[in-house]
């Protein structure tokens, strides 16, 4: 029996060890939903700062800062999905075990219970006299009652061990598959849109509107001083302001 070559003592401390475990299990990720939660508060409220700049004298400037924000809000509400999985699916696994580790330890303190019993019975009835035959029947009869019990319960127990080492293996490396499953698919979809974001931000060319910028404020000054054709980014400029027509003309369709 392994409960007989392994004592109370052993598997007692490898019951506590394991729900120690889950508690650090559970202040980690805990720690790391709130340490998440809370950057995630700051950058969208910064986000918010930056949205509320009045850009009043580049439209495509101000283009480019509502496109970062607006994307990266998007963003962040993907990364809240994400930190919902870590109380929805893994935060419950750290509840689970150490409660049904306690209530293993409630059967390892009931056959404790009964080992003690079948001792203080064994003890009583050595002590009986010869011709008590009676009293020695009885207490035998008591006694096999109790090893009974005790079999029953060892064997439970023993059972009750080994499926939950088995089931708590596999549920901890399935927690952090999950994880990194999610955290994949949130920087996988992150990786997606930043790119799209990169491409839609580098395309635009506030420079065209310097010399609307120049006869606003009746500033003399040669844009070609700067080394820059603004004619061609002008045109440049109204191309992708065409292409961005069509493609919410057929967004509408």
């Amino acid at each position: 029996s392994i409960l007989m070559a392994v004592n109370e003592r052993e598997i007692n401390v490898k019951i506590n060890v394991e729900i120690k475990k889950y508690e650090t299990l559970k202040k980690a990720f805990l720690k790391l939903y709130e340490t998440e939660t809370k950057a995630s508060k700051s950058r969208r409220e910064n986000f918010e700062k930056i949205a509320r700049i009045q850009e009043n004298d580049n439209n495509t400037l101000k283009d480019i800062y509502n496109l970062f924000t607006n994307d990266m809000k998007t963003l962040e509400d993907k990364r809240s999905i994400h930190l919902n999985k870590i109380m929805d699916l893994i935060l419950p696994v750290t509840d689970y075990y150490p409660e049904k580790l306690k209530n293993t330890k409630k059967s390892l303190e009931e056959l404790s219970k009964l080992r003690k019993n079948k001792a203080k019975l064994e003890k009583s009835r050595n002590e009986i006299k010869n011709d008590n035959v009676s009293e020695v029947q009885r207490i035998n009869g008591e006694l096999a009652k109790s090893r009974n019990e005790e079999v029953k319960k060892g064997v439970g127990l023993e059972n009750e061990m080994c499926k939950f080492e088995s089931e708590r293996v596999d549920d901890n490396k399935f927690l952090f598959l999950h994880f990194i499953h999610s955290e994949l698919k949130y920087h996988a979809a992150a990786l997606e849109k930043m790119s799209e974001l990169f491409y839609k931000i580098n395309e635009r060319e506030p420079r065209a509107e310097l010399e609307d910028f120049k006869n606003r404020y009746k500033i003399d000054f040669d844009l070609n001083d700067l080394g820059i054709d603004i004619e061609k980014l002008k045109e440049a400029k109204e191309k992708l302001e065409s292409k961005i027509g069509r493609a919410s003309c057929r967004e509408r369709v």
